[in-house]
């Protein structure tokens, strides 16, 4: 196996060429990195199995005669262990008769050329299949969005409906809490009153309830002052890289095993009432723009729902 050192950004795209045939390995190799992309070889069918698991390439050129398992088995293999994602593997034969071919698209390749090579029709198919299997998953990606979109709608419509009815403050939001976890892929989200009166948990099931942790989440968000007090969420990707934040404080939570949080903090007439907190243990979370966005929502209308059954109380 060889894969091309490439300096330019990893956006480019990875494509993975298997032939047993050196020469051929070899020229399509050269091919493929004239038109620009990133190369990883592989000279048969076991070897491109386990190159596509270490690299996860964008694209498989894939030669369809091979000893022991030839293309059309490879092919079949990694359609299965990429677990619905669709990506393009393009075979290449000298075959060219309608059995072959019809096989080839049965075991899941997306198209195919024969040999001897016409290298400019491979070039535009190639950017042909990568442009269109870009397009697929930033489809898939507005679906996915759209989807989650769908559900924090439903899972705020019913926190509204709610507001109509008397509650008790505490059991309404450990029900909050506790159907989020229910709901979205979250390890554990805690509610935590600023005068701790209020404590609140859920936790996803197979992570570990922890202590009391209210004091060092309060005290973490304070340290980001004007956020804080403007009611903005303070998301922090990796408490063991994030420069600056108070050594106490993350010392406990990094013992506590936590890596990623979200505090977003509720503000009641202007004023900071408590935090809404979102965690990961051990596990890098990228936080979204959209997702910062939806859980800012909920902290809103949990202060909504707050004020609104006081002033019940107080009528």
């Amino acid at each position: 196996m060889t894969i091309t050192e490439v300096t330019s950004s990893a956006d480019i795209p990875l494509i993975l060429v298997v032939d047993d045939d050196r020469s051929t390995r070899t020229l399509l190799k050269v091919a493929m990195e004239e038109e620009g992309y990133r190369v990883v070889t592989a000279k048969d069918g076991e070897e491109c199995l386990n190159e596509y698991n270490r690299c996860q390439p964008d694209m498989v050129l894939l030669d369809a005669v091979m000893p022991e398992m030839d293309g059309f088995s490879c092919c079949k293999r990694l359609t299965e262990i990429s677990q619905g994602h669709n990506i393009p593997i393009l075979m290449i034969t000298a075959l060219d008769d309608q059995d072959s071919i019809d096989q080839a698209f049965a075991c899941g390749a997306v198209d195919y050329i024969t040999k001897p090579i016409h290298w400019a029709v491979l070039a535009q198919r190639v950017k042909r299949l990568l442009t269109t299997s870009k397009a697929l998953v930033q489809l898939e990606q507005v679906q996915q969005q759209l989807h989650a979109a769908q559900k924090w709608m439903r899972f705020l419509g019913m926190i509204s409906k709610r507001l109509s009815r008397p509650f008790v403050p505490e059991t309404f939001l450990q029900e909050i809490l506790d159907r989020l976890i229910l709901t979205f892929p979250v390890q554990q989200v805690s509610l935590y009153q600023k005068n701790g009166q209020m404590r609140l948990q859920s936790t996803r099931t197979g992570y570990p309830c922890r202590d009391d942790l209210s004091a060092e989440f309060l005290e973490l968000a304070a340290f980001y002052k004007t956020p804080y007090q403007q009611g903005k969420a303070i998301a922090i990707q990796d408490l063991y890289s994030t420069p600056n934040l108070p050594e106490t404080v993350t010392s406990t939570l990094l013992n506590h095993h936590l890596r990623s949080i979200l505090i977003v903090p509720i503000l009641i007439q202007e004023q900071v009432w408590g935090v809404l907190c979102v965690n990961y243990f051990e596990t890098l979370h990228c936080w979204e723009a959209a997702e910062i966005e939806q859980f800012e929502s909920l902290a809103n209308l949990v202060a909504l729902s707050l004020n609104s059954e006081r002033l019940r109380v107080n009528s």
